[in-house]
């Protein structure tokens, strides 16, 4: 396992900057030593391509440091520009590390196969639950294939607080269950921070991938789904956003069956040490982007779930949510304020109908809506760790602390409110 944390990082950065201290042979001596300590941090460490520059700056010195003028002093300058460069890009894209957790837990989490039957597939589904006993955490992508690419790659060998098969806490409580729907082509790993959280608060959350519409699904035999939609859905013309609305209808479908599915296999052994521990009669859900727009759609037509939350997914249909929910925005575009003006494009008009129906909705008792000015879609998701600098990790202008600190107590005192019920036991850890 390698080792995570930055600090291995940071010392070669200083070993190799030191390397131009010594004189004469003695320098050469000090670029060997550099040399070595870049390999075993790469050997060892997360960085490794990170390392480039400053290797590069102790190659340098250890081959020209006792050389002729002017080598020795491009050399050192090629050593301390190299570890300054490296050092700036760990700051960047450092190995990405969940948040506190904001609950009076810790987190366990298991991950059981629903196997599949007549045209159903296989289903993969991942819970988290409150624990009191500590654990030695376990990887934040339950596949690193899903890991984002270069310079955002480390998020593969991060982990999360969650450890495997840790016993659930308070032997007699039973907990309310809240579902996290992934978005389109996303996955049920995408928002770890936001599920560990609402567990570490005495809540129990279930995810699972949808075969398909999922990036991918590893199963623990090895056998791999791919997902078969568009990366990015078209919404360039009236045709485009057609064929768009009749594909969504089928993943809604799709979904439903799926979580009928799970909801089922939780009420036996699957659910291991929460077998008899949970309601769910009184089922909340929230999911981002494609997967809040199914979370609308969830709370408006099915039975099991009672409140919802979206976060930044267009409202799609015209169906209503019939019980407390929770529109969470990223910052709305100013044009969305004004009249609609000629040359509007069809994904314009898109939104501008997804607003109305969120206006219309938010009429209804027990309807709250939160916009995150600052920050950009992705924002709602494990986007905003991928570095400290939040323009460059693509999800707005906003700390990851501030949005994550915000989406975390919002969803919390919502879930809260909405599935405390009158008789039952209250939610350890509230």
């Amino acid at each position: 396992m390698p080792v995570t944390s930055s600090w291995i990082e940071w010392m070669a950065c200083a070993i190799v900057a030191a390397s131009i201290i010594p004189r004469g042979k003695r320098r050469r001596l000090a670029g060997g030593i550099a040399i070595a300590a870049v390999v075993a941090v790469g050997i060892v460490g997360t960085a490794r391509s990170l390392l480039v520059p400053t290797g590069i700056g102790a190659l340098a010195l250890l081959v020209f440091g006792s050389s002729g003028r002017p080598w020795p002093w491009l050399s050192r300058c090629a050593a301390v520009a190299g570890a300054a460069i490296t050092a700036l890009l760990c700051w960047l894209f450092p190995m990405p590390e969940p948040p506190l957790l904001g609950g009076s837990h810790r987190v366990g989490t298991l991950t059981f196969e629903i196997p599949a039957e007549a045209a159903a597939p296989r289903l993969l589904v991942q819970v988290w639950y409150p624990s009191d006993s500590a654990g030695s955490g376990s990887p934040w992508l339950p596949d690193p294939s899903l890991s984002p690419g270069f310079p955002f790659h480390r998020l593969k060998q991060a982990k999360a607080h969650a450890s495997q098969g840790v016993p659930v806490v308070d032997e007699s409580a039973r907990f309310p269950v809240i579902f996290y729907e992934h978005a389109w082509m996303g996955h049920r790993a995408e928002n770890i921070a936001q599920v560990e959280d609402l567990a570490s608060r005495g809540f129990v959350v279930v995810a699972a991938d949808h075969p398909g519409q999922a990036m991918r699904v590893l199963y623990a035999d090895g056998t791999l789904i791919e997902g078969n939609l568009p990366r990015v859905p078209d919404f360039s013309s009236n045709q485009a956003i057609t064929g768009f609305l009749t594909t969504a209808e089928k993943c809604f479908n799709a979904r439903e069956r799926n979580l009928d599915r799970v909801l089922v296999s939780l009420s036996g052994p699957d659910a291991g040490v929460l077998q008899n521990r949970l309601l769910l009669d009184r089922v909340g859900v929230f999911g981002f982007s494609f997967g809040g727009s199914h979370a609308v759609r969830l709370c408006a037509s099915h039975h099991a779930f009672h409140a919802g939350a979206n976060e930044d997914g267009l409202f799609l249909g015209d169906d209503r949510p019939r019980g407390p929910f929770l529109f969470f925005d990223s910052e709305l575009p100013q044009w969305l304020g004004s009249p609609p003006a000629s040359g509007e494009t069809p994904e314009q008009g898109m939104i501008r109908q997804a607003e109305t129906r969120i206006q219309k909705a938010l009429e209804g008792q027990d309807r709250r809506r939160v916009i995150l000015a600052g920050v950009g879609h992705s924002g709602f998701t494990d986007a905003i760790f991928r570095s400290p600098l939040p323009r460059l990790a693509g999800t707005g202008s906003r700390t990851a602390t501030e949005v994550q600190e915000q989406i975390s107590k919002n969803l919390a005192s919502f879930f809260s409110d909405a599935l405390k019920r009158p008789g039952t036991q209250p939610v350890p850890g509230q």
